[in-house]
Protein backbone atom coordinates (compact mmCIF):
# COMPACT_ATOMS: atom_id res chain seq x y z
CA UNK A 1 0.00 0.00 0.00
CA UNK A 2 1.80 3.32 1.11
CA UNK A 3 4.58 3.68 2.43
CA UNK A 4 5.04 3.49 6.68
CA UNK A 5 7.10 6.57 7.34
CA UNK A 6 4.13 8.61 5.80
CA UNK A 7 4.95 11.97 5.55
CA UNK A 8 3.10 15.39 4.45
CA UNK A 9 4.53 17.29 1.01
CA UNK A 10 6.25 20.23 1.62
CA UNK A 11 5.63 22.86 -1.71
CA UNK A 12 7.68 22.48 -4.27
CA UNK A 13 7.88 18.68 -4.60
CA UNK A 14 10.85 17.21 -5.80
CA UNK A 15 11.05 14.79 -9.07
CA UNK A 16 9.06 11.27 -8.71
CA UNK A 17 11.48 8.38 -8.31
CA UNK A 18 9.92 6.16 -10.43
CA UNK A 19 10.20 7.74 -14.30
CA UNK A 20 12.26 4.86 -15.26
CA UNK A 21 9.47 1.71 -14.81
CA UNK A 22 8.02 0.10 -17.63
CA UNK A 23 4.98 1.46 -19.57
CA UNK A 24 1.58 -0.60 -20.46
CA UNK A 25 0.27 -1.03 -23.63
CA UNK A 26 -2.41 1.04 -25.28
CA UNK A 27 -4.78 -2.11 -25.52
CA UNK A 28 -6.60 -3.25 -22.50
CA UNK A 29 -4.92 -5.85 -20.72
CA UNK A 30 -6.57 -8.55 -18.65
CA UNK A 31 -4.87 -8.78 -15.12
CA UNK A 32 -3.72 -12.23 -15.82
CA UNK A 33 -1.61 -11.47 -18.92
CA UNK A 34 1.52 -10.57 -17.76
CA UNK A 35 3.12 -12.10 -20.98
CA UNK A 36 1.63 -9.38 -22.91
CA UNK A 37 1.93 -6.18 -20.65
CA UNK A 38 5.49 -7.31 -21.08
CA UNK A 39 6.14 -7.24 -24.15
CA UNK A 40 4.74 -3.93 -24.35
CA UNK A 41 6.84 -2.57 -21.64
CA UNK A 42 9.42 -0.93 -24.17
CA UNK A 43 6.70 1.30 -25.71
CA UNK A 44 5.83 4.99 -24.01
CA UNK A 45 2.09 5.14 -23.49
CA UNK A 46 -0.06 7.67 -25.95
CA UNK A 47 -2.06 10.49 -24.28
CA UNK A 48 -4.94 12.76 -25.31
CA UNK A 49 -4.59 16.21 -23.58
CA UNK A 50 -7.26 18.75 -23.31
CA UNK A 51 -8.51 21.52 -21.35
CA UNK A 52 -11.07 24.70 -21.03
CA UNK A 53 -8.79 27.19 -19.92
CA UNK A 54 -7.21 27.06 -23.41
CA UNK A 55 -4.46 25.62 -25.08
CA UNK A 56 -2.29 28.64 -23.99
CA UNK A 57 -3.56 28.58 -20.54
CA UNK A 58 0.00 27.52 -18.12
CA UNK A 59 -2.09 24.60 -16.69
CA UNK A 60 -2.19 22.76 -19.70
CA UNK A 61 1.76 23.62 -20.36
CA UNK A 62 2.96 22.51 -16.78
CA UNK A 63 0.60 19.35 -17.35
CA UNK A 64 1.92 18.70 -20.44
CA UNK A 65 5.82 18.64 -19.67
CA UNK A 66 5.47 16.51 -16.86
CA UNK A 67 3.89 14.36 -18.95
CA UNK A 68 6.07 13.99 -21.82
CA UNK A 69 9.05 12.52 -19.14
CA UNK A 70 7.05 8.76 -19.35
CA UNK A 71 4.31 9.74 -22.55
CA UNK A 72 3.52 10.48 -26.01
CA UNK A 73 1.67 13.55 -25.44
CA UNK A 74 -1.29 14.61 -28.16
CA UNK A 75 -2.72 18.06 -27.32
CA UNK A 76 -6.30 18.70 -28.36
CA UNK A 77 -7.50 21.90 -26.83
CA UNK A 78 -9.49 24.87 -27.18
CA UNK A 79 -7.93 28.26 -28.87
CA UNK A 80 -9.23 30.66 -25.95
CA UNK A 81 -11.03 30.64 -22.79
CA UNK A 82 -14.15 28.56 -22.76
CA UNK A 83 -14.62 27.66 -19.09
CA UNK A 84 -17.98 27.38 -17.50
CA UNK A 85 -18.71 25.89 -21.02
CA UNK A 86 -19.99 22.24 -19.33
CA UNK A 87 -20.47 19.73 -22.56
CA UNK A 88 -22.26 21.99 -24.97
CA UNK A 89 -20.79 20.97 -28.55
CA UNK A 90 -21.13 23.19 -31.79
CA UNK A 91 -23.93 21.96 -34.34
CA UNK A 92 -24.80 25.58 -35.84
CA UNK A 93 -21.46 26.24 -37.64
CA UNK A 94 -18.15 24.67 -39.05
CA UNK A 95 -15.38 24.00 -36.38
CA UNK A 96 -11.76 25.13 -37.44
CA UNK A 97 -8.80 23.61 -35.90
CA UNK A 98 -5.06 24.99 -36.67
CA UNK A 99 -1.85 23.57 -35.03
CA UNK A 100 -0.39 25.45 -32.01
CA UNK A 101 2.78 26.50 -32.43
CA UNK A 102 2.64 27.65 -29.09
CA UNK A 103 2.24 24.94 -27.42
CA UNK A 104 5.09 23.12 -29.59
CA UNK A 105 7.29 25.93 -28.99
CA UNK A 106 6.57 25.70 -24.65
CA UNK A 107 6.55 21.40 -24.93
CA UNK A 108 9.06 20.55 -26.96
CA UNK A 109 8.56 16.67 -27.80
CA UNK A 110 4.21 17.35 -28.28
CA UNK A 111 3.59 14.78 -30.99
CA UNK A 112 1.00 17.18 -32.47
CA UNK A 113 -1.06 20.27 -31.22
CA UNK A 114 -3.86 21.29 -32.34
CA UNK A 115 -6.37 24.52 -31.19
CA UNK A 116 -9.64 24.32 -31.89
CA UNK A 117 -12.24 26.85 -32.30
CA UNK A 118 -14.74 25.52 -30.12
CA UNK A 119 -15.94 23.97 -26.61
CA UNK A 120 -13.88 21.84 -24.76
CA UNK A 121 -15.96 19.09 -25.73
CA UNK A 122 -15.94 19.79 -29.32
CA UNK A 123 -12.30 19.73 -29.12
CA UNK A 124 -12.07 15.98 -27.80
CA UNK A 125 -15.02 14.92 -29.97
CA UNK A 126 -12.67 16.45 -32.95
CA UNK A 127 -10.08 14.41 -31.56
CA UNK A 128 -11.33 11.18 -31.78
CA UNK A 129 -13.74 11.31 -34.25
CA UNK A 130 -12.01 12.66 -36.93
CA UNK A 131 -8.74 12.59 -39.29
CA UNK A 132 -7.59 15.84 -37.58
CA UNK A 133 -5.04 13.84 -35.05
CA UNK A 134 -2.35 11.55 -36.42
CA UNK A 135 -3.51 8.92 -34.28
CA UNK A 136 -7.06 8.39 -32.36
CA UNK A 137 -5.38 5.01 -30.27
CA UNK A 138 -4.54 6.34 -27.13
CA UNK A 139 -4.04 4.83 -23.66
CA UNK A 140 -5.69 7.56 -21.14
CA UNK A 141 -7.32 11.24 -22.13
CA UNK A 142 -6.61 13.76 -19.10
CA UNK A 143 -7.95 17.48 -19.19
CA UNK A 144 -6.45 20.24 -16.99
CA UNK A 145 -5.08 21.57 -14.78
CA UNK A 146 -8.03 23.96 -14.35
CA UNK A 147 -7.77 27.36 -12.78
CA UNK A 148 -9.93 26.34 -9.41
CA UNK A 149 -11.25 23.47 -8.32
CA UNK A 150 -13.95 21.43 -9.75
CA UNK A 151 -15.26 19.73 -6.43
CA UNK A 152 -19.08 19.37 -5.62
CA UNK A 153 -21.55 21.05 -7.95
CA UNK A 154 -18.91 22.72 -10.29
CA UNK A 155 -18.89 19.68 -11.94
CA UNK A 156 -22.32 20.20 -13.46
CA UNK A 157 -20.59 23.26 -14.94
CA UNK A 158 -16.78 22.71 -15.53
CA UNK A 159 -15.79 22.40 -19.37
CA UNK A 160 -12.17 20.26 -17.43
CA UNK A 161 -14.69 17.54 -16.54
CA UNK A 162 -16.49 17.56 -19.56
CA UNK A 163 -13.91 17.43 -21.67
CA UNK A 164 -12.66 14.38 -19.64
CA UNK A 165 -16.16 12.99 -20.28
CA UNK A 166 -16.25 13.43 -23.71
CA UNK A 167 -13.10 10.70 -23.75
CA UNK A 168 -15.06 8.47 -21.38
CA UNK A 169 -18.03 8.42 -23.70
CA UNK A 170 -15.77 5.94 -26.15
CA UNK A 171 -14.10 3.71 -23.50
CA UNK A 172 -11.28 5.59 -23.15
CA UNK A 173 -10.21 5.76 -19.58
CA UNK A 174 -10.46 9.71 -18.88
CA UNK A 175 -8.96 12.03 -15.81
CA UNK A 176 -10.08 15.79 -15.17
CA UNK A 177 -7.07 17.99 -13.14
CA UNK A 178 -8.06 21.50 -11.29
CA UNK A 179 -5.74 23.41 -8.54
CA UNK A 180 -7.56 25.29 -5.99
CA UNK A 181 -6.47 28.63 -7.05
CA UNK A 182 -7.78 30.89 -9.07
CA UNK A 183 -4.91 33.20 -8.95
CA UNK A 184 -2.66 30.76 -10.71
CA UNK A 185 -1.70 32.19 -13.50
CA UNK A 186 2.13 31.33 -13.86
CA UNK A 187 3.39 27.28 -14.92
CA UNK A 188 5.35 28.21 -11.14
CA UNK A 189 2.12 27.81 -9.86
CA UNK A 190 0.85 24.16 -10.96
CA UNK A 191 4.31 22.78 -10.74
CA UNK A 192 3.77 21.00 -7.69
CA UNK A 193 -0.52 20.03 -8.81
CA UNK A 194 1.48 18.53 -11.54
CA UNK A 195 3.88 16.43 -10.81
CA UNK A 196 1.30 15.28 -8.25
CA UNK A 197 -1.30 14.51 -11.38
CA UNK A 198 1.39 13.06 -13.31
CA UNK A 199 1.86 10.41 -10.31
CA UNK A 200 -1.84 9.26 -10.33
CA UNK A 201 -1.48 9.02 -14.33
CA UNK A 202 1.61 6.97 -13.75
CA UNK A 203 -0.10 5.08 -11.39
CA UNK A 204 -3.13 4.36 -13.59
CA UNK A 205 -1.07 3.41 -16.38
CA UNK A 206 0.61 0.61 -14.30
CA UNK A 207 3.84 2.03 -14.49
CA UNK A 208 4.70 2.80 -10.83
CA UNK A 209 6.43 -0.44 -8.59
CA UNK A 210 4.48 -3.30 -7.47
CA UNK A 211 1.68 -2.80 -10.22
CA UNK A 212 0.98 -6.13 -12.63
CA UNK A 213 -1.64 -4.05 -14.77
CA UNK A 214 -3.01 -0.96 -15.24
CA UNK A 215 -5.82 0.07 -13.56
CA UNK A 216 -6.75 1.63 -16.20
CA UNK A 217 -8.22 -1.43 -17.69
CA UNK A 218 -11.26 -1.09 -14.85
CA UNK A 219 -11.63 2.65 -15.49
CA UNK A 220 -13.49 2.74 -19.14
CA UNK A 221 -16.23 4.98 -19.17
CA UNK A 222 -15.02 6.46 -15.68
CA UNK A 223 -13.94 9.86 -15.19
CA UNK A 224 -11.45 10.37 -12.07
CA UNK A 225 -12.22 14.28 -10.82
CA UNK A 226 -8.49 15.30 -9.24
CA UNK A 227 -8.90 18.26 -7.24
CA UNK A 228 -5.46 19.87 -5.62
CA UNK A 229 -5.26 22.17 -3.03
CA UNK A 230 -4.48 25.38 -2.42
CA UNK A 231 -0.79 26.00 -1.76
CA UNK A 232 -1.83 28.13 0.92
CA UNK A 233 -2.50 25.11 2.77
CA UNK A 234 1.83 24.48 2.73
CA UNK A 235 1.61 20.91 3.36
CA UNK A 236 0.27 17.81 1.07
CA UNK A 237 -1.04 15.58 3.64
CA UNK A 238 -1.47 13.12 0.63
CA UNK A 239 -4.64 11.58 -1.69
CA UNK A 240 -7.95 10.67 -1.01
CA UNK A 241 -10.39 8.49 -2.41
CA UNK A 242 -13.96 10.95 -1.74
CA UNK A 243 -17.23 11.45 -3.39
CA UNK A 244 -18.84 14.53 -4.83
CA UNK A 245 -19.90 16.97 -2.38
CA UNK A 246 -22.83 19.67 -2.60
CA UNK A 247 -20.44 22.13 -2.43
CA UNK A 248 -20.72 25.12 -4.98
CA UNK A 249 -20.91 29.33 -5.76
CA UNK A 250 -24.35 30.54 -6.05
CA UNK A 251 -25.12 33.18 -8.61
CA UNK A 252 -25.55 36.68 -8.17
CA UNK A 253 -26.87 38.62 -11.16
CA UNK A 254 -26.02 42.09 -11.46
CA UNK A 255 -28.26 44.69 -14.12
CA UNK A 256 -25.13 46.67 -15.88
CA UNK A 257 -25.76 49.96 -17.99
CA UNK A 258 -23.79 48.94 -21.53
CA UNK A 259 -24.08 51.11 -24.92
CA UNK A 260 -25.26 48.71 -27.57
CA UNK A 261 -22.24 47.72 -29.37
CA UNK A 262 -19.87 44.75 -30.40
CA UNK A 263 -19.15 43.70 -27.58
CA UNK A 264 -23.03 42.94 -27.31
CA UNK A 265 -23.08 41.12 -30.58
CA UNK A 266 -24.30 37.39 -28.92
CA UNK A 267 -27.69 39.29 -28.24
CA UNK A 268 -29.61 38.62 -31.10
CA UNK A 269 -32.23 41.60 -31.19
CA UNK A 270 -31.37 45.01 -29.18
CA UNK A 271 -34.58 47.22 -28.53
CA UNK A 272 -35.19 50.02 -26.56
CA UNK A 273 -36.59 47.70 -23.44
CA UNK A 274 -33.25 45.37 -23.65
CA UNK A 275 -31.66 44.98 -20.60
CA UNK A 276 -28.59 43.70 -20.03
CA UNK A 277 -26.63 41.69 -16.84
CA UNK A 278 -23.48 39.76 -15.49
CA UNK A 279 -23.48 36.88 -13.63
CA UNK A 280 -20.93 37.59 -10.63
CA UNK A 281 -20.20 34.61 -8.04
CA UNK A 282 -22.39 34.72 -5.20
CA UNK A 283 -22.74 33.08 -1.93
CA UNK A 284 -20.61 29.88 -1.18
CA UNK A 285 -22.24 26.80 -0.26
CA UNK A 286 -20.18 25.26 1.90
CA UNK A 287 -20.35 21.41 2.29
CA UNK A 288 -17.64 19.86 4.87
CA UNK A 289 -19.46 16.39 5.45
CA UNK A 290 -16.50 14.06 5.81
CA UNK A 291 -15.11 12.05 2.71
CA UNK A 292 -16.12 14.49 0.21
CA UNK A 293 -14.04 16.42 -2.31
CA UNK A 294 -14.92 19.74 -0.50
CA UNK A 295 -13.71 18.60 2.67
CA UNK A 296 -10.51 16.61 1.59
CA UNK A 297 -8.91 19.65 -0.65
CA UNK A 298 -9.63 22.09 2.64
CA UNK A 299 -7.89 19.37 4.85
CA UNK A 300 -4.82 19.27 2.40
CA UNK A 301 -5.97 15.97 0.53
CA UNK A 302 -5.60 15.76 -3.72
CA UNK A 303 -9.19 14.58 -4.15
CA UNK A 304 -9.95 11.46 -5.93
CA UNK A 305 -13.39 11.02 -7.04
CA UNK A 306 -14.77 8.52 -9.64
CA UNK A 307 -17.58 10.06 -12.01
CA UNK A 308 -20.16 7.65 -14.28
CA UNK A 309 -21.70 8.77 -17.30
CA UNK A 310 -25.15 8.11 -16.05
CA UNK A 311 -26.83 10.40 -13.89
CA UNK A 312 -29.60 8.28 -12.78
CA UNK A 313 -30.47 6.62 -9.18
CA UNK A 314 -30.43 2.70 -9.78
CA UNK A 315 -33.08 1.01 -8.79
CA UNK A 316 -33.50 -2.14 -10.72
CA UNK A 317 -30.18 -4.66 -11.57
CA UNK A 318 -28.73 -3.33 -7.99
CA UNK A 319 -26.35 -6.07 -7.61
CA UNK A 320 -25.22 -5.48 -11.10
CA UNK A 321 -24.58 -1.88 -10.04
CA UNK A 322 -22.74 -2.65 -6.60
CA UNK A 323 -20.58 -5.16 -8.55
CA UNK A 324 -19.54 -2.48 -10.76
CA UNK A 325 -18.78 0.35 -8.92
CA UNK A 326 -16.92 -2.10 -6.83
CA UNK A 327 -14.73 -2.80 -9.89
CA UNK A 328 -14.05 1.13 -10.32
CA UNK A 329 -13.64 1.96 -6.58
CA UNK A 330 -11.06 -0.80 -6.11
CA UNK A 331 -9.11 0.16 -9.62
CA UNK A 332 -9.32 3.43 -8.20
CA UNK A 333 -8.31 2.65 -4.87
CA UNK A 334 -5.13 0.71 -6.49
CA UNK A 335 -3.81 4.33 -8.54
CA UNK A 336 -4.29 6.15 -4.96
CA UNK A 337 -2.06 4.21 -3.11
CA UNK A 338 0.39 3.21 -5.72
CA UNK A 339 0.46 7.07 -6.37
CA UNK A 340 0.93 7.95 -2.59
CA UNK A 341 3.70 4.91 -2.88
CA UNK A 342 5.08 7.18 -5.52
CA UNK A 343 4.99 10.54 -3.64
CA UNK A 344 5.80 9.27 -0.21
CA UNK A 345 2.27 10.70 0.94
CA UNK A 346 -0.94 9.38 3.01
CA UNK A 347 -3.27 7.18 0.72
CA UNK A 348 -7.05 8.05 2.16
CA UNK A 349 -10.30 6.41 1.65
CA UNK A 350 -9.20 3.04 0.26
CA UNK A 351 -10.38 0.25 1.79
CA UNK A 352 -9.07 -2.88 0.75
CA UNK A 353 -10.98 -5.56 -1.42
CA UNK A 354 -11.03 -8.96 -0.55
Amino acid sequence: MFRPDKRELDWPVGKSASMQHGVAGRKPLEDKDEHAACETAARRPAILVANDDGIKAPGIRALVRELLLFCDVTVCAPSGERSAQSHAITLGRYLSAFPSEHMLDACPGVVEAWAVDGTPADSVMLGLHSNCLKTRNFDLMVSGINRGDNCGRHVIYSGTVAAAREASCTGLPAMAFSLDNHKARRMDDYAVAAKLCASLVKAALGLLPGQVSPPANHLSGIVLNVNVPSPASSHIKGYHLTHQSNAGIFPAFKEIQEPTGAHLAEIDEHTPDSRVFRNYAGTEHADHQKGGDDWAIRGGYVSITPLGLRSCIPSRMQTAFDDANGRVLAATGSVITAAAADMGLLAGGCATRS
